[in-house]
């Protein structure tokens, strides 16, 4: 088949210290993307001039702070590629990320929704969380910044839920699967999440209402049929 379209987007809220090493990853992949979208999502730490700077040919688009949901589904809304993949600005993606999500695309081409695994890096700092060093080396199909999502499928489903602060990827994907999209594991790293102690997953940890709302907002579709 021929090379998918993919348009990576980048939320970025005060990630001056790390957004260039993110963006530094999207290049250097050795199957390009077709266009970098990245979403200044209100940072007052300089986040828009370094984006600038660090890769000239993105698309930077400034907003007031909404979130990261709202931040993610603006970087969709200006998408061109048939394929949305997703980084945090904290993170990085492995060199062969692309490559090998178009290679899974290839062996299951009615695949919607495909993701990989995730490696974990403690940056110097980091407070080690235990769970997360449990789950290294795992597929977790709701982190969006280890998946591979078609632009079709995003729309239809309305991209990410705004109103949800915490678990908005967990709560897409549990919509994904919920509508009937083909989901497809890959048996690869595809995500390089770096562990610096501020991390907004971590914070979100330290109560997991939001998870459990979104799995209860799961089973209440289902119970209602839709």
């Amino acid at each position: 088949m021929n090379r998918p379209a993919i348009s990576a987007i980048v939320p970025v809220h005060n990630g001056a210290a790390l957004v260039a090493d993110a963006l530094a990853s999207i290049r250097a992949q050795s199957v390009p993307v077709a266009e970098v979208i990245v979403v200044d999502d209100g940072s007052d730490d300089g986040s828009a001039g370094i984006v600038a700077r660090a890769d000239p040919a993105a698309i930077l688009i400034s907003t007031a702070r909404g979130g990261p949901a709202a931040a993610r589904n603006i970087g969709a809304a200006h998408a061109k590629g048939e394929w949305l993949a997703f980084l945090d600005h904290d993170d990085l993606w492995p060199r062969e990320r692309t490559a090998v999500l178009i290679a899974a695309l290839a062996g299951a081409p009615d695949t919607d929704y495909a993701y990989g695994r995730f490696r974990l890096e403690e940056m110097p700092g980091a407070v080690a969380d235990p769970r997360l060093r449990q789950a290294d080396g795992t597929a977790v199909p709701f982190l969006l910044h280890a998946s591979l999502i078609r632009r079709r499928l995003w729309q239809a489903l309305g991209g990410l839920d705004p109103r949800r602060d915490r678990a908005e990827d967990l709560d897409f994907y549990l919509r994904a699967r919920d509508s009937g999209a083909v989901l497809t594991a890959v048996d690869a790293v595809t995500l390089v999440y770096r562990q610096h102690g501020g991390n907004r997953s971590r914070a979100a940890a330290l109560g997991q209402a939001p998870m459990l709302e979104a799995m209860w907002s799961a089973i209440r579709r289902r119970r209602n049929g839709g």
